[in-house]
């Protein structure tokens, strides 16, 4: 029974649970990088590559690239909420939270396409949108901000919440189980240990080799599962703690930073909202690596150069600041985002927006990031993948462990049960 829950234990953390809990946190990714696409084609004026349907166009235009991207996360943004809804299937809230997500997702996409129209009427690359294209920009980016996000956080939580309850239970389940067989084991063992001095009084025997067997076979079966049940619930712990939460964690800061572009995007082609962008930015930048006493961007990078010149390195707050241990090359590109970002907000207070739209992004391919974000972004794809194949591999190798005693369990037990016989069999046929 305790193997039972052990196996049940790693298969919810493994393919349960644990994989839709990181599944449903792709809702965050997929609705951050719709954002950033959007804002690209925006900033640099291509809507009508947007908007071009190849299949019903007689014109025979050609679909940017920004469009295919999002037509690709939107339907993975729609995929995890389904994964989601299949993860509370019997919470109430968390279903109609699944279904406002749906409804909004199709609001947004109507906002933005609503956007691409009004804004392909004037030539703005570059620049500011024209007014209704920025009332329909400006739309899109408060519900994604105040609805889609908030509400595809909510479902992270839940499903996270799910999982600690799961994994929690399970554990206690497996823990019982190394106690349950430590108990059994030594009241097995007792019973053989009184009967083979019953039958050493009883029949004047000093030894029975059979019984002695019996005895020892049961002291080893006893230990050796009690071994493998606490290292099974060693291996359930590291494949959360270790691989399930890190990756979790790394997706949400991973939505966080993607977010980072698209509010620099909308800093710059909505410039009456500039100063409300512009502090969005900074209260995300500083959850990603906090720095004291920055209440502006030019005080929050003017703390990055003092943090990142200490011998100490940075901080202990925000995500990477309370693990700079292992942040490594991480954190070293998010400062190099951060350095080119500061450029962008100095050309865009100087006045030279269209250069600063221009630094924002991808030198050589427009339709792209700037090469700083994508490396961050790339390198945090790198760990999430990498804690994803700890928990992967750590719940195979329990899987395996366990795998031995489908067969080991029921021999041994025949084995002492066959040993006992024949230690008792001679003294009973004594009175025929």
């Amino acid at each position: 029974m305790a193997m039972a829950d052990a196996r049940e234990a790693l298969r919810a953390i493994g393919d349960d649970e644990g994989p839709k809990v990181v599944a449903t946190a792709d809702v965050q990714l997929a609705l951050s990088d719709m954002d950033v696409e959007v804002a690209n084609s925006l900033l640099t004026g291509r809507e009508d590559g947007w908007l071009c349907d190849p299949d019903q166009d007689d014109s025979g235009c050609v679909r940017e690239q920004p469009r295919y991207r999002y037509d690709i996360r939107r339907e993975d943004a729609q995929r995890a909420v389904l994964q989601a809804a299949r993860l509370a299937e019997s919470d109430p809230v968390r279903m109609r939270t699944v279904q406002a997500l749906l409804d909004g997702l199709h609001r947004y996409d109507q906002h933005v396409q609503a956007a691409m129209r009004h804004g392909r009427s004037a030539e703005h690359a570059y620049g500011a949108l024209p007014p209704d294209a920025a009332k329909e920009y400006q739309a899109a980016g408060k519900l994604m901000a105040e609805e889609l996000l908030p509400k595809a956080s909510n479902l992270i939580l839940g499903g996270k919440a799910i999982m600690e309850t799961t994994y929690g239970d399970e554990r206690s389940g497996v823990q019982a189980g190394r106690t349950r067989v430590v108990v059994l084991g030594l009241a097995a063992i007792l019973v053989l240990a009184g009967l083979q001095i019953y039958l050493a009084m009883r029949f004047r025997r000093t030894l029975n080799l059979f019984l002695a067997a019996a005895t020892l076979g049961t002291l080893v079966l006893t230990v050796a599962s009690a071994s493998l049940l606490a290292t099974e619930a060693d291996q359930l712990r590291a494949a959360k703690e270790n691989g399930v939460d890190p990756a979790l964690t790394l997706a949400r800061a991973q939505s966080v930073v993607k977010t980072l572009h698209a509010d620099r995007s909308r800093y710059l082609l909505l410039p009456a909202q500039a100063d409300r962008n512009d502090q969005t930015y900074l209260e995300k930048s500083q959850t990603i690596l906090y720095v004291p006493d920055a209440l502006d961007p030019a005080a929050y990078y003017a703390g990055l150069e003092r943090q990142s010149a200490k011998p100490g390195g940075v901080g202990r707050g925000g995500f990477y600041g309370a693990r700079a241990r292992e942040s490594g090359s991480l954190l070293e590109s998010y400062l190099a985002y951060q350095q080119n970002d500061n450029r962008v907000r100095a050309l865009a207070e100087a006045g030279q927006r269209g250069a600063a739209a221009r630094a924002h992004l991808d030198q050589e391919w427009s339709h792209l990031p700037h090469p700083r974000f994508r490396e961050h972004v790339e390198g945090l794809d790198g760990r999430i993948s990498q804690h994803q194949y700890t928990a992967a591999r750590t719940v195979l190798d329990g899987e395996r462990a366990l795998a031995a005693w489908t067969w080991l369990r029921p021999l041994s037990a025949l084995a002492i049960a066959a040993l006992v016989v024949a230690g008792v069999w001679p003294r009973l046929s004594e009175y025929r």
